[in-house]
């Protein structure tokens, strides 16, 4: 019987500590011991080094410049036994805060929550190429949720400027909202990733400048610089008619 589901094998301090603030990050079981000992056997994963990886069976290796969000994915995907998938899923759910989730074969291997439609973007594309390096033969579907028209839009914009490889659906939010809790963004991104949605159209895209619209972009940017931007009228409706790029607003860029 398996005592610990991961087992660290690891002599470089550096790369020990960061491997232990992973796991410790992940709410995984642990153990540390030297490579090659016998205790090593009583987990389901060992995470060690190039150099000692010959030495275990089932084994992520690292090193100090390990990316932690892939070395993350790459131990629960052997911890969960994921192996040949077909499928895999991101699912975001797009509104004040956007919560993504990785899913394959039914199992979270990743879920984070982004302040922006541009970070969200640029984490789905980095997940799909995980994904690509860790099962070559699995096709990504990115699963976006509807229940936020402007902010589901305004991700949507950026991935098709910045990466119109990527297969998107857009999926029905209808009971996927939990209320309350930091994370609830996450398990909603969960709940997108599992359903099916319907194919992106150019008028996805469209943005009217309502009230509302404007109202609710100020508030945002208000939220994101704490006070320390204040956006115009004007600004706003030309974000919400694709004119002006939000991401240049957050950044200073324009």
């Amino acid at each position: 019987m398996l005592r610990w589901q991961v087992a660290i094998a690891i002599q470089n301090p550096k790369v020990l500590y960061l491997v232990i603030e992973l796991l410790k990050k992940l709410d995984l079981k642990f153990e540390v011991c030297p490579p090659g000992d016998s205790r090593c056997e009583d987990a389901k994963v060992v995470v060690t080094t190039l150099e000692d990886s010959n030495n275990h069976d089932t084994v992520v290796t690292v090193d100090e410049m390990m990316d932690l969000d892939f070395t993350s994915i790459e131990i629960l995907a052997k911890l969960y036994d994921v192996h040949n998938p077909v499928v895999a899923t991101i699912g975001v759910d797009p509104g004040m805060r956007f919560g993504v989730a990785l899913v394959i074969d039914g199992v979270v291997l990743f879920k984070d929550s982004l302040t922006t439609p541009g970070f969200a973007a640029r984490l789905t594309s980095r997940l799909e190429s995980y994904v690509s390096r860790l099962f070559p033969n699995c096709k990504t579907i990115v699963r976006a949720g509807t229940g936020s028209r402007l902010f589901s839009t305004l991700y949507l914009r950026t991935m098709n400027k910045e990466f119109p490889s990527l297969n998107i659906e857009l999926v029905n939010e209808h009971r996927t909202t939990l209320s309350g809790g930091v994370t609830s963004d996450q398990s909603s991104a969960i709940l997108i990733a599992g359903r099916s949605g319907r194919p992106y159209e150019e008028n996805d895209a469209i943005l009217e400048p309502k009230v509302g619209y404007v109202r609710s972009l100020k508030l945002f940017v208000q939220r994101f610089t704490r006070g320390k931007r204040a956006l115009s009228t004007d600004e706003a409706r030309a974000i919400l008619l694709g004119e002006l790029s939000l991401d240049c607003i957050l950044t200073s860029d324009c």
